[in-house]
């Protein structure tokens, strides 16, 4: 592992390197998000079985918690990963990190951003900090990058330590102004030097992190299987009616995300702000789609038998519905920004809008709550028709 304990020159790695992939370390790290994600979800289910309609705003601002240290770690990787002893000592620290923010987002619906969460983002960054010291000393024409990214990175978590000691009347309001800042200061690192990451690996790594959220519907489809497999009298009918409904949904998601070549179009249509309309692009499509993953867990609650009357099934058809379309919308917005060439955004949208909203409508005119989520996946079924029609009219034209 170690070979020569001295730390060796880095290079900027290759944007057009060939057959570049995720390495085993980045999906390594990514299991920290994985936790994270699913109790981002889980807090935010559990405010909407009180019908708590503030946790929408909780729940974004703890998946931007989630998101921000991720990317933190990804963009970086893409450009200057040299896989070497050191690198990877400062990831194991960053992984470290990542479980203290993903054990603060277990207690944030509770107890909000603590300690233990500063804590975690300060080792994130002093790891991440001593990465980018190499590439300010190693790599010729990267000084003003790295050099801008420790400035920033140092000065932003000074703020969340100060944040730590504001009295709770100003904690809320420096909040989204230090989330504000989050946003901005890798826009102005960026601008000095913004080439320097590969296209189809971001696309890839983004790919691996909508898995991740996905993951939380299929972890919603299977509690709803077990649950009906221990508590109801007909458990072989209502685990296929309702799982599959769910499985389905899931599935129908996911290949419409991946029906968009994210990779390619990266590859071959780059621009200098794609990183702004890509990296953040995406954490709406995310946001919405954990946000979903909660929703799918209602299905049960308002299928199940159960004494709590307050879970309806047009009350969980309703919120499933709104997830799903504002997920269908930022991702259509995405792909309508991303590629010039797609045509068929606005009127899949239209479609898809028309669909999810008769299928909420037969739920609240008495129809199950199975039947109106397989209506309701026609929705993403026919975005994906539309998208590939795209797909063949303007990927013969790439370059290779």
């Amino acid at each position: 592992m170690f070979g020569n304990v001295t730390i060796k020159k880095i290079y900027a790695r290759d944007p057009n390197e060939p057959n570049r992939a995720s390495t085993t370390l980045e999906l390594f790290f990514d299991l920290v998000y994985v936790i994270a994600v699913s109790a981002a979800a889980s807090g935010l289910h559990e405010r909407l079985l009180a019908h708590d309609f503030s946790g929408f705003l909780t729940f974004i601002i703890a998946f931007f918690i989630l998101w921000n240290a991720w990317i933190s770690f990804t963009w970086p990787a893409s450009g200057y990963d040299p896989d070497d002893w050191y690198y990877r000592l400062s990831v194991m620290l960053q992984m470290f990190g990542s479980l203290m923010i993903a054990a603060n987002i277990n207690q944030f619906f509770e107890q909000g951003l603590t300690w233990i969460g500063v804590t975690g983002y300060a080792i994130m960054r002093l790891a991440s900090c001593s990465q980018w010291w190499r590439v300010y000393k190693q790599v010729d024409g990267h000084q003003r990058v790295a050099g801008r990214s420790i400035v920033g990175l140092l000065l932003l978590q000074s703020l969340w330590i100060l944040w730590l000691f504001l009295p709770a009347s100003m904690q809320m309001p420096a909040l989204f102004i230090f989330i504000i800042a989050e946003l901005v200061m890798p826009l102005w690192e960026r601008a000095a030097q913004n080439l320097n990451w590969h296209p189809r690996h971001i696309a890839e790594r983004y790919g691996l992190l909508t898995i991740i959220v996905l993951g939380e519907g299929v972890l919603g489809v299977s509690n709803s299987i077990q649950y009906f497999l221990v508590n109801s009298d007909s458990a072989a009918s209502v685990i296929i009616l309702v799982g599959s409904s769910l499985v389905a949904l899931v599935f129908a998601l996911w290949w419409l995300y991946f029906t968009i070549p994210f990779g390619t179009i990266l590859d071959n249509m780059r621009r200098s702000y794609d990183f702004f309309l890509f990296g953040y692009g995406h954490f709406f499509v995310l946001a919405t789609l954990a946000a979903l993953g909660s929703a799918l867990d209602l299905v049960t609650n308002a299928r199940a038998n159960t004494m709590d009357q307050s879970i309806t099934q047009p009350y969980a058809m309703g919120l499933l519905m709104v997830m799903l379309l504002a997920f269908l919308m930022s991702l259509t917005l995405l792909r309508s920004l991303m590629c010039r060439q797609s045509s068929h955004n606005l009127i899949a949208l239209i479609f898809a809008t028309i669909i999810v909203g008769l299928s909420y409508l037969a739920v609240t005119q008495g129809l199950p709550i199975t039947y109106g989520i397989w209506l309701s996946i026609l929705a993403p079924t026919i975005m994906t028709w539309y998208f590939k029609q795209d797909n063949k009219k303007w990927q013969p034209q790439v370059r290779h």
